[in-house]
């Protein structure tokens, strides 16, 4: 009996995560990644930009690494309302733009930083967030992608994984962060039994 193809691609293997061990730790060894740690090593405040899956990895990123890092504030973007209005008035490249116009007002530059993921390495609106937070504040950026950024500003450190999949990029996203937690000398909690 012959079989559709689409009958033949759900027995497919789960999902293709290109190496994800070899591709971490890859990541882990960068100059890139080392410098990453020296800059939220620095940094009071860190704001987190990022679109779609990634945003809600750096969702997670920000409760954890706030409630686990003492003396660190990681802000997510998590206000729906702000982002459809933002968007609505503003135009989507400019959201994240609009919530640090509002946000970082107060905040010292010296240590204060923005962290944005993009599969892409391009995505306008968190391209757009680094050049603001540069220009006016004189943030520290970096930038985990997916592809090399053809658009990120020169200052922005970036951290290609050089991946195929989001899921690569958001899964490494996630396992970075948790890695960044345990070098700044801190632990995640276990589970109770």
């Amino acid at each position: 009996m012959a079989t559709s193809s689409s009958a033949q691609s759900i027995h497919q293997p789960f999902a293709d995560f290109e190496n994800l061990e070899q591709m971490f730790a890859a990541a882990l060894s960068s100059s890139e990644y080392q410098r990453l740690i020296e800059m939220v090593a620095i940094s009071k405040k860190i704001y987190i930009v990022a679109n779609g899956g990634l945003h809600y990895v750096g969702s997670h990123m920000a409760t954890d690494m706030t409630r686990l890092v003492p003396g660190k504030v990681v802000c997510s973007f998590d206000s729906f309302g702000f982002i459809t209005s933002s968007a609505n008035d503003h135009g989507w490249e400019n959201i994240f733009v609009r919530w640090l116009e509002t946000s970082a007002i107060l905040d010292n530059p010296e240590c204060t930083m923005i962290y944005g993921m993009s599969c892409s390495g391009n995505s306008s609106n968190v391209i757009k967030a680094f050049e603001y937070g540069i220009s006016h504040y004189g943030f520290r950026s970096f930038l985990l992608s997916g592809r090399p950024s053809r658009s990120k500003p020169a200052e922005t450190v970036e951290l290609t994984l050089n991946a195929e999949y989001y899921h690569t990029v958001e899964t490494i996203g996630l396992m970075l962060f948790y890695d960044l937690i345990h070098k700044l000398g801190y632990a995640c909690p276990v589970i109770n039994r």
